[in-house]
């Protein structure tokens, strides 16, 4: 039967899933707080499971014209001495390729295929929902009410509707800033070469997308609140890469001048239930694994999938579809944050001890066990890819 789902958030988890369920045929409403969709933002890098199921909803052809080139990346010591040098294809020849794209480039591909059959309702946010015995009743900042059978909360990191109705979450600070941005700028590298520093609690990436763009990513340990960090942002950065080669602090200096970058503290979501009633968390509102899982745009396509798939089988069940979902996502859920944690010791190493040792080690691996370290903890079990419980 043909339900009303009002999905909160449009982002990559809230986009795919707005997607599946138009296609399966239900009235979609999909809400968020930003004015429109805007192609800016940071990049992502789509990988394995999660470019598989853009395939599934037809979108390869519109990801592959939107995204970047991404050909070898560098990973060099603070002096540009390279530890590995790693050839994209090479490396995932076992797995779906990756595909390097800005977040707003993901949201407007993903956009542009249900701009025409889901309900998109911009500068909208959750008032208040009052649960009734067969439906939720929401009431919109635009003054309107709806009357829907599932709300699908997928607004991100900071969801404040998470915040209001689910109480067994817990938010982990995983004392990290984040800063990515975008600068319109000729210069000599090769574009998709790309380079990351490697360095005692921060790693600095630099990636030529464009003979006339270079994107730019760092990691930063930090234990300060973000508001601190978002305030003294340029000399904090001006201090952590100040000893760096000076076509590094030229970049950085043009982007604090005249790029577009953002700024953000990473964290960690945990719950041992994404169900509330009518409600059910997706993408980072419910598990964001962080930018360092290197999945995180992959999860919120794979979570958006098995929710729609549970959905698909029991769409007169509901309550029943989503605990299915939950009970799929808890592995994975753990399998990435773990991952990010892992990647947080290795490729931002606490002190100069286990910088060398880091150094020594990568440097010294095969290609195989480079593989390995780079492509297992991104794959999926047969019956995870197939959503089969157990």
């Amino acid at each position: 039967m043909k339900k009303h789902i009002l999905v909160t958030g449009a982002g990559i988890a809230g986009l795919t899933a707005a997607n599946f369920l138009a296609q399966q045929g239900h009235c979609v409403t999909l809400v968020d707080r930003s004015p429109s969709l805007s192609k800016a933002g940071f990049l992502i890098s789509l990988k394995s499971f999660g470019v598989k199921i853009m395939d599934e909803l037809g979108l390869s052809g519109a990801l592959q014209a939107a995204s970047s080139p991404s050909e070898t990346v560098d990973f060099v010591e603070t002096n540009d001495s390279v530890i590995q040098h790693i050839a994209y294809d090479k490396m995932n020849e076992n797995i779906e390729r990756s595909v390097l794209i800005s977040r707003g480039g993901l949201h407007q591909v993903l956009y542009e295929a249900i701009k025409n059959d889901v309900h998109i309702l911009f500068d909208t946010t959750v008032v208040q929902v009052n649960e009734k015995e067969d439906y939720a009743e929401v009431e919109l900042s635009n003054g309107s009410t709806l009357c829907v059978d599932l709300i699908i909360v997928s607004e991100g990191l900071r969801s404040a509707t998470r915040q209001q109705y689910f109480d067994n979450v817990q938010f982990e600070d995983f004392n990290m800033l984040y800063v990515g941005g975008k600068l319109r700028q000729h210069h000599h590298k090769k574009v998709g070469a790309f380079k990351i520093y490697i360095d005692v609690d921060k790693m600095l990436s630099i990636y030529p997308i464009a003979e006339d763009e270079i994107a730019i990513q760092c990691y930063l340990r930090s234990f300060e609140d973000l508001k601190t960090l978002r305030n003294s942002a340029p000399s904090i950065l001006k201090n952590a890469f100040g000893s760096y080669n000076a076509e590094v602090n030229h970049l950085l200096d043009s982007l604090l001048d005249e790029g577009l970058f953002f700024i953000d503290k990473m964290g960690m979501v945990h719950t041992s239930n994404l169900v509330n009633g009518r409600m059910v968390l997706l993408g980072d509102a419910g598990y964001c694994p962080t930018a360092l899982s290197g999945m995180g745009a992959s999860l919120s396509i794979y979570g958006a999938k098995a929710l729609a798939h549970y959905i698909a089988l029991e769409p007169d069940d509901l309550p029943s579809a989503c605990q299915k979902y939950n009970h799929l996502m808890q592995p994975v859920i753990t399998k990435f944050q773990g991952n990010a944690k892992n990647n947080a010791l290795a490729f931002l190493p606490e002190n100069a001890f286990h910088l060398e040792k880091f150094v020594a080690n990568f440097r010294n691996a095969s290609f195989s066990d480079v593989q390995k370290i780079m492509t297992d903890p991104i794959v999926l079990t047969k019956d995870q890819e197939n959503f089969v419980l157990d």
